[in-house]
């Protein structure tokens, strides 16, 4: 017995009902340890598990039961190999198959051809079904349209146009009916800054966080990372539809450009090369890689408190490499966010971003490279069975379209932090402080690189010449900074 959820069967508790009004009409026992029941599991899908299928065929085997009662015969089988195998398990054993059409007879030579035509029957029908399907959502791509599937609306779409009766677990409820193709402006914007957050240099932890503060997801359930993934790498709010591996233009607006959804996707797919913090919250502004560089030999700083009667809660930023290069975390951190909020009030930094518009085709471009790349690799792993193949120029080639790819994924890069600065810009102290502490990190990264090096002076007051701030940023530290 199984259970169709769109309601066109009878649920599994009305056709129990049925086959035990049917065992007593023909007068067969019945055994309460022998109701096999495999709830919305199709019989005509061949990769479904079907684990109380599996176990009736057992119990037959084992001699535990004669006979079976089926609410209806493509309930039970509905691939001719589902038969046959029914059919070897029961051989010799006089096993019988009871439905409201009829009685059969596994052991009777007439009865298995019938229920083989009728199996094959079924199989076919469930074929043509599958055809119409196809044939449907075909149709549908051409138009630009999906199917909008799921029990909850994905979050960013669905403006309600009315409601509608629905029935369950027979109780009678008002549902709301939702316009899929239709964003929702207030989630719009937030699913929107969440990328931005994101490809910025935001950890996933912190947009989580983030995201938490504002509202729940469409299920009321708290955000977590997984739903953050699912959200930003939907191509529906790109205004894509993905079938088969394959993309298509959409009939709706995206609230999302073409190149962030796809920047959102290389994130998760090489999220732990391309981002230094993948899942833990930032704690200091400079910290660790990305941050701010050693003079003396190129390290990543680290931090560490001091301690002392007097500071029990400072800390300073100290070079792990060489521990030469100590500063007061305080003081490094006010001297840069200075630096940072004076840029972002500035008007050389407007004409800047003005002057670096984005190329809305270096997504595509990309996508196309590593899909290249893909197909270069696997002839060079082919070697021995293409040998019409020059390996050399497969090596060549394959080291061009590297090569390319990354200067496209650092283009990609600088857009992602071109439209973080653009947010920044115009920011005063109290709203830079009231920003989490890894949007101010990107922010810095994407504005200036950041050289401790070691102070001669002494006493108090802090040396701000021992601070070097530039403006070109590197992703990696040089072999020595110092030289």
């Amino acid at each position: 017995m199984s259970y169709a959820p769109d309601g066109s069967l009878e649920k599994v508790e009305r056709q129990e009902a049925d086959c035990r009004e049917l065992a007593g009409r023909l007068d067969w026992g019945l055994s309460e340890a022998h109701i096999f029941r495999d709830n919305s599991r199709s019989a005509w899908q061949r990769n479904r598990s079907r684990p109380q299928w599996d176990r009736m065929l057992q119990c037959i085997e084992a001699g535990e039961i004669d006979a079976v009662i089926v609410y209806h015969g493509d309930r039970l089988i509905r691939q001719p190999f589902d038969l046959e195998t029914l059919i070897g398990i029961s051989d010799s054993r006089g096993m019988r198959i009871a439905s409201p059409s009829g009685t059969r007879d596994l052991d009777s030579p007439d009865d298995r051809f019938i229920l083989r035509i009728e199996a094959a029957q079924a199989c076919r029908e469930s074929d043509n079904t599958s055809r119409r399907i196809r044939r449907a959502q075909a149709a549908r791509l051409e138009r630009g349209l999906s199917q909008f599937g799921g029990r909850y609306r994905a979050f960013g779409w669905g403006v309600q146009t009315g409601t509608r009766r629905k029935t369950v677990d027979g109780v009678e409820t008002e549902v709301p009916v939702y316009d899929m193709l239709q964003q929702r402006p207030d989630e719009a914007a937030i699913l929107l800054e969440a990328a931005e957050r994101l490809l910025a240099g935001q950890t996933q932890i912190g947009v989580v966080r983030w995201l938490q503060t504002l509202c729940t997801t469409t299920a009321g359930n708290p955000w977590v990372t997984r739903n953050l993934r699912h959200m930003l790498t939907a191509p529906r709010n790109a205004g894509l539809i993905e079938r088969g591996g394959e993309i298509y233009e959409a009939a709706w607006d995206g609230i999302l450009t073409r190149e962030m959804w796809e920047a959102c996707r290389r994130y998760y797919a090489n999220g732990a090369k391309l981002r230094p913090y993948p899942g833990r919250d930032r704690k200091y502004l400079l910290s660790g890689v990305g941050g701010a560089l050693c003079s003396s030999c190129g390290s990543w700083m680290s931090t560490k408190p001091v301690g002392g009667r007097n500071r029990k809660n400072a800390r300073i930023y100290y070079c792990v490499g060489c521990f030469g290069v100590g500063r007061n975390l305080a003081h490094v951190d006010a001297y840069v966010s200075g630096r940072a909020i004076r840029l972002l009030n500035s008007p050389e930094l407007l004409d800047e971003l003005a002057s670096r518009a984005e190329d809305p085709g270096r997504a595509e471009e990309l996508a196309a490279l590593e899909r290249r790349r893909d197909t270069v690799r696997q002839q060079i792993e082919s070697l021995a069975d293409h040998p019409e193949v020059d390996a050399g120029l497969a090596l060549v080639g394959l080291a061009s379209v590297e090569k390319k790819i990354a200067e496209l994924r650092a283009q990609l890069g600088a857009s992602a932090e071109h439209r973080l600065v653009g947010r920044m810009v115009g920011i005063t102290p109290e709203q830079w402080e009231s920003t989490p502490i890894d949007v101010r990190a990107a922010t810095v990264r994407a504005l200036f690189g950041v050289v401790i090096l070691p102070t001669s002076r002494r006493g108090p007051g802090f040396d701000t010449d021992a601070i070097r701030v530039v403006r070109a940023r590197k992703d990696t530290p040089p072999l020595s900074a110092g030289k």
